[in-house]
């Protein structure tokens, strides 16, 4: 058995002929991937949901793999409950347009989002697993009015060195590091543009959407606490964040997106809807990197499904390619062949391939020795 990887034409006429089929495919093949949650990936998170499940069957994916399992939907989910497939973020709050800032970067209605609506939440795992000094989460979430202290996420650590909470309450959005104290020392809560009193705007559901990125690090919580940094929808709100004394518990030991405690109706679940939650570990980022992903979040743009790499291994009898592409976890690919171009008779070899991660890859067996040429297409199916 020959095995033979080539990135360059060679003078075998096979090896030429499938080179130039993976430069068909660059042309012609297109995943879904688009510009906000390529750049989310660009940005190595320790752990992605981009919350695009239609069902509860299978959890909450990550993105990235590094989660020990899929999130787990915590609800009565149906009519009238909690929901997963929800409309995700067309546009967002402004305060200077009605009709908000539109995000196309996420996708258009092709992305979805998940809805807690006050009885239904996702619990991730260990929180110790989602707990390091330095952290930043991003998400986009759906305002609605708070009850308890509503969580847009925490990773429910107790340790004021590592714990971190996104919240909304009756002042609007609060970051909380110490759950075993109130004040200087261990939250803050954002206020108005000129710091004339809290900004309400993150609780009301004519608000819509907004863009969170919050990030802290430090050695305690008294460090962690005064070295938060926020950024709302593409400005950086940091000098906002004003010292209240509310208190922020913990329950569970379980990071959670969109609740605290066990109970999915508890009064302190989110009445609203949260959407691509990505979570950075041991790492803070930049205000260019922050504004990277706002930039990429309102702009429009396809990202090309590319042919990484083909090998060819000969048999006696026959030959096997195999093909790698980029891709996403959790997407579907379709993978299709055919000798003749210009009949445009694609043959189905599956429909079924599951992204691996960035890279997927795929053998198709058993092909003559006597083709000449053979042209491969990968469809992003779901």
């Amino acid at each position: 058995m020959e095995n033979l990887r080539r990135k360059k034409p060679y003078i075998d006429m096979n090896k030429r002929s499938l080179i130039i089929s993976s430069l068909f495919l660059i042309l012609l093949s297109y995943s879904n991937a688009n510009n906000y949650q390529a750049t989310v990936v660009k940005l190595s998170p320790t752990y992605y949901y981009e919350l695009n499940e239609i069902t509860t069957d299978e959890g909450a994916l990550d993105t990235m793999g590094n989660a020990p399992k899929a999130g787990s939907f915590n609800g009565d989910y149906g009519v009238g409950g909690p929901e997963v497939g929800g409309e995700g973020p067309l546009y967002v709050f402004s305060a200077d347009d009605f009709n908000g800032i539109a995000v196309p970067g996420l996708g258009g209605t092709d992305n979805l989002a998940h809805y807690s609506n006050n009885s239904g939440h996702v619990t991730l795992g260990d929180g110790n697993l989602y707990a390091s000094s330095s952290i930043t989460v991003a998400l986009f979430f759906k305002a609605g009015p708070a009850q308890g202290g509503d969580r847009l996420f925490t990773n429910n650590i107790s340790d004021p060195t590592k714990s971190f909470q996104v919240n909304v309450a009756n002042n609007g959005l609060v970051l909380s590091v110490d759950p075993g104290s109130t004040g200087l020392s261990a939250e803050r809560t954002l206020y108005m543009e000129d710091n004339s009193g809290p900004d309400r705007r993150l609780i009301q559901s004519d608000s819509g959407w907004f863009h969170v990125i919050a990030s802290t690090s430090g050695n305690s919580g008294n460090e962690r606490a005064a070295n938060f940094k926020l950024w709302i929808n593409g400005v950086d709100r940091t000098d906002n964040l004003q010292p209240d004394s509310t208190g922020w518990g913990i329950n569970t030991g379980q990071a959670k997106i969109g609740g605290r405690r066990a109970d999915p109706a508890d009064s302190t679940t989110h009445s609203g809807a949260q959407d691509e939650v990505a979570i950075w570990l041991d790492r803070v980022l930049t205000d260019q990197e922050a504004m990277s992903l706002w930039e990429a979040a309102i702009t429009e743009k396809k990202i090309p499904l590319v042919i990484t790499d083909i090998e060819i291994t000969k048999n006696i009898d026959d030959q096997e390619v195999k093909i790698s592409w980029n891709s996403r976890r959790g997407r579907i690919y379709g993978i299709y062949s055919t000798t003749n171009l210009v009949d445009g008779d694609w043959e189905e070899l599956d429909d079924s391939v599951e992204g691996d991660g960035e890279i997927t890859s795929f053998t198709d067996p058993g092909v003559s020795v006597d083709d000449k040429k053979r042209f491969y297409r990968v469809v992003e199916l779901e």
